[in-house]
């Protein structure tokens, strides 16, 4: 699909195998010269799918991060697909073939055949931060303590009783997430072949978690995250994102040897 050299260079999403078809209607990152759309380049049995970008535009903003996204996430609809990392530019087409699918065909195989059969479901929660105060009041005596010592007196008197109420509510709320983070697997990890604990990250996260969950086992999966779901209404408010491309669990690279 590349043009003249030098201008124009290839933007790879991810390796499916030969044969796989790319969904219509997806808008690929933009800068190519034409914007000719997506294309596959073929070696054997793997397909890369690609896209022009002009090499005078930096990648990185977020339109960027979410047509790279969203490209992989539909192909993972109906086929196995290796996410390239964000940002994968190649000279070309012919380097392409040459540089990526060639010398790492074996692997790219190798995985695909792995993940077949196989999508990622990432479950994200945020606390309600009134339900979750209380509850970490009510359970913790020494807060409740400092609680009743610092109402009414004045913040510069009670100035380091506050310094450690914040940091008694601050390790309740870490201790809490990692009870929250074990009841998820508990509830969950057995409808999946993996998953990942992630930070949940902001003010009110309260989990995170990716699992790569069999296509025949993804109604199950969802019908316990709905119970889940349930069981912590008015608590933990959850969201669950997918099926995408299985960014969190990529078959370890094992180089042939003489390789690195």
């Amino acid at each position: 699909m590349s043009g003249e050299t030098g201008t124009v260079a290839s933007y790879v999403y991810g390796i499916i195998p030969a044969g796989a078809r790319i969904p219509e209607g997806l808008t690929p990152i933009p800068g190519g010269d034409d914007d000719g759309g997506l294309g596959l380049v073929t070696v054997g049995e793997l397909a890369a799918v690609v896209s022009d970008v002009a090499t005078s535009r930096p990648l990185g903003t977020r339109k960027d991060l979410m047509a790279h996204e969203t490209v992989l996430n539909a192909i993972a609809q109906s086929s196995p697909v290796l996410p390239m990392r964000f940002g994968a530019v190649v000279t070309d087409d012919d380097a392409v073939a040459d540089e990526l699918l060639t010398p790492h065909q074996d692997y790219f195989t190798k995985a695909l055949g792995q993940m077949e059969g196989l999508v990622e479901f990432s479950l994200r929660g945020e606390y309600d931060q009134t339900a979750v105060l209380t509850r970490i009041v009510e359970d913790n005596p020494e807060i409740q303590q400092l609680r009743e010592r610092i109402a009414g007196v004045d913040e510069d008197a009670s100035y380091y009783d506050r310094i450690k109420l914040g940091e008694a509510i601050s390790q309740s709320m870490d201790r809490l997430k990692e009870v929250d983070a074990d009841a998820v697997l508990d509830a969950l990890e057995r409808y999946a072949v993996a998953t990942v604990v992630k930070e949940p990250g902001g003010e009110n996260g309260a989990v995170h978690v990716a699992f790569l969950v069999r296509s025949d086992h993804r109604s199950d999966f969802e019908r316990a995250v709905d119970d889940l779901g349930d069981a912590w209404s008015g608590r933990v408010d959850l969201r669950l994102i997918g099926p995408t491309a299985a960014f969190d669990f990529l078959p370890e690279y094992d180089p042939p040897e003489g390789q690195s």
